[in-house]
Formats: structure tokens, C-alpha cells, sequence
């Protein structure tokens, strides 16, 4: 682990154990049942119009045309959702906090409206940039606070200079305020080019962060 070879601490246990976090997974992972519902409900509407009208009618073909979208559209985000939850606890359950030291700066990215150039848009968003023990830049990550829905953590004397990470920076990960809460899920748009050792691609694997069967060596 990158951050133990910088002599960064590791904190004991996994990430979930951490007071609130559990809390937070659980309340999310509810809102699958949301989706689930909203998905049964639109199936029934479908059905019982097709029932009612005819399957066979125009104006069956007509309604199902209009109605199978929908059902469509929230399968799918039912589906992102699911993974989306089941990612994070992984994570959380698979690795222990470690506690890198931070910069935030403000970064150039592609956005919808902005300044135009090289025939895109550019705006700016704010980052986290974890350091090495040269004070370089290892990689970055958005915000933990970005799009929080959550409590947070009590606070205390908390450093601005640190974050808690969880996770492989090659990959991506849980990145959170120090304290655990808020976190959010956090990937690297290309992995890092650093190789890693068996055990840690290992680790990666279980956390769904690197595929099975691959590893990431020079």
C-alpha cells in the first residue's frame, strides 16, 4: 500500500466500521426499494393498459411504445443505483482509512458552459490533491463534500490539510472528510501508472476496484 510505503498512518479496522458510516450506507441502500417499487408500478400501468386496450390495436402498439421507455429508463437507474451502493460498501468493508496529506485547488475541467476553447467548453472544479512526502502531487480527487446528503461528522479540531482515503490510488476509492463523514466515491479517469504488488492488486480485486483476472504491473 502506497500510502504505508510514505509512512502515512493506516488507520485499525475497515472503513465501515467508522461511527455514521453504516448509518449512511443503509439509508441509501433503501432507496433501491424506491426504485424497485416505481419499476413494479410502471410494469402493473403497462400491463394493465395493454389489457385494457388490446395488445394487438394501434393503440396498444401505441401505448406500449410510450410506456416501455419509461419502464426502461428506471430498470436501468434502478440498476446503477444497486451498483453504485454495492460499490461503496465493498470498498468500505475491504479497506482501512488512510490519512494522506492534502492541498485543494481549483482545476480546469470540461463542462457545459464555460470558456470555449479547443472546440470544448471549460469551467473549474475543486479538488483534493493528495501529496506525497515531497509536498508533489500523487493524484487528486473531487471534494468529499461534493453532493454530501448526509451528516457530518462532529467538529472538533479537524485538520484542513488532511483527508481520509480508502481504497487504491491507482484505481479510485472512498474519500472523506477527516472524521469519515461526508465520503464519496472517487475514481481515477485512467489508472495511475504506478505498478503494484500482488497483495495489492489482490485487495483491489475484492473491492471491485481492479477486474478479476488482471493485474496492474509493469
Amino acid at each position: 500500500m502506497i500510502a504505508l510505503e510514505y509512512g502515512y498512518e493506516v488507520l485499525p479496522g475497515a472503513a465501515v466500521d467508522t461511527p455514521g458510516v453504516e448509518e449512511v450506507l443503509r439509508r441509501r441502500e433503501r432507496g433501491l426499494r424506491w426504485g424497485l417499487l416505481a419499476l413494479a408500478a410502471e410494469a402493473a400501468l403497462l400491463a394493465v393498459a395493454l389489457v385494457a386496450i388490446g395488445p394487438g390495436t394501434v393503440t396498444g402498439l401505441v401505448t406500449a411504445a410510450c410506456l416501455a421507455p419509461l419502464v426502461l429508463v428506471t430498470a436501468t437507474l434502478t440498476l446503477l443505483w444497486r451498483r453504485a451502493r454495492r460499490k461503496e460498501r465493498l470498498i468500505m468493508s475491504t479497506y482501512g482509512w488512510q490519512v494522506w496529506p492534502v492541498r485543494t485547488q481549483d482545476v480546469r475541467v470540461v463542462a457545459g458552459e464555460g470558456e470555449r476553447a479547443q472546440g470544448r467548453r471549460w469551467g473549474t472544479d475543486g479538488r483534493v490533491v493528495l501529496l506525497q512526502p515531497d509536498g508533489q502531487s500523487h493524484c487528486s480527487f473531487p471534494l468529499p463534500s461534493d453532493g454530501w446528503d448526509g451528516p457530518r461528522a462532529p467538529r472538533g479540531q479537524r485538520p484542513a490539510d488532511q483527508v481520509w482515503f480508502a481504497g487504491d490510488t491507482r484505481f479510485g476509492g472512498m474519500v472523506a472528510e477527516p472524521g469519515g463523514l461526508p465520503f464519496r466515491y472517487v475514481v481515477r479517469s485512467s489508472p495511475g501508472k504506478r505498478p503494484g504488488t500482488g497483495a495489492e492488486d489482490e485487495l483491489a480485486r475484492r473491492a471491485g476496484l481492479l477486474p478479476g483476472g488482471r493485474s496492474h504491473r509493469s
